[in-house]
């Protein structure tokens, strides 16, 4: 059963990058695939019971991207997408219960979504390689605009489990 939920979060994980290929939203906004990216993540997070779950799921981001035709411009660019998983895991394992909240859950979403485009940043003052959606739209409002759409996508990720949670307390009875 253990081995069945690592697959499906994996592949749940390959869901939101094959959504960020396959919907093209001409929204001309970086970050806006935070949205989906957020949501199937919180989402997973707050129903699973495994310890590292959003990890897991973004192991199977990285795995897909990976594949040609699928994203990855550079090697690091997957990588980049590990830390959503990573940072929303390490948060809430330091305290769960802050994560059922609501306005914690939003600014922890939009913190670990804004970690890709930081951790671009590093990139690009190390090895002076170009991100095009700093050159386009300037660092600081790439960075904002991930750190919105996260939120955003958390807030939509706490509001499917608590529809998912009505609906097994409505079983119950």
């Amino acid at each position: 059963m253990l081995v069945l939920e690592v697959f499906l979060l994996m592949m749940a994980g390959a869901f939101a990058m094959f959504l960020h290929h396959k919907l093209r939203i001409p929204m001309n906004t970086p970050g806006h695939h935070g949205l989906e990216f957020m949501m199937i993540f919180v989402v997973l997070r707050l129903s699973s019971n495994l310890r590292y779950a959003a990890t897991l799921a973004v192991v199977g981001t990285g795995l897909f991207i990976m594949l040609p035709g699928y994203g990855a411009s550079t090697p690091l660019h997957s990588v980049s997408y590990l830390l959503p998983g990573l940072i929303l895991d390490l948060f809430y394992n330091l305290n769960e219960n802050s994560m059922k909240r609501i306005i914690a859950l939003a600014l922890i979403s939009g913190l670990a979504y804004m970690s890709i485009p930081l951790s671009r940043l590093l990139v690009v003052a190390a090895t002076g390689f170009p991100y095009n959606a700093f050159i386009k739209f300037g660092t600081f409002y790439t960075i904002v605009s991930f750190f919105t759409f996260g939120m955003i996508g958390g807030l939509l990720g706490f509001g499917l489990d608590q529809i998912r949670k009505s609906f097994n307390t409505q079983n119950k009875t």
